[in-house]
């Protein structure tokens, strides 16, 4: 029997039980790896600037490429490269 996404029990069983409230106030830090440090430490400055613009994180505004691009004055294929670039950082830094 196949599952459509407006059915109960998809993509999984409604068994579970309860919702758990996984809500942040205004000072936890998601991206806090240890007390000392952040996962985007390893960030260059235009990594870190487009991630954070591009995701709406640390209270920048959600904002898409085209508008970084018009912002920034930076060509879009630097920003998509450091986005590409960025992304794979925290990605490789999160598995390891």
């Amino acid at each position: 029997m196949t599952l459509w996404a407006a059915e109960d029990g998809w993509p999984y069983p409604d068994a579970l039980g309860d919702i758990v409230d996984v809500t942040c106030g205004p000072d936890d830090d998601l991206l806090a790896v240890t007390a000392d440090r952040h996962l985007f430490d390893d960030l260059d400055p235009i990594e870190r600037e487009v991630i954070e613009a591009h995701f709406g994180l640390r209270g920048h505004a959600l904002r898409t490429m085209k508008q970084l691009h018009s912002d920034l004055g930076v060509p879009r294929a630097d920003l998509r490269h450091a986005l590409g670039t960025g992304l794979e950082k925290l990605r490789t830094h999160l598995s390891a």
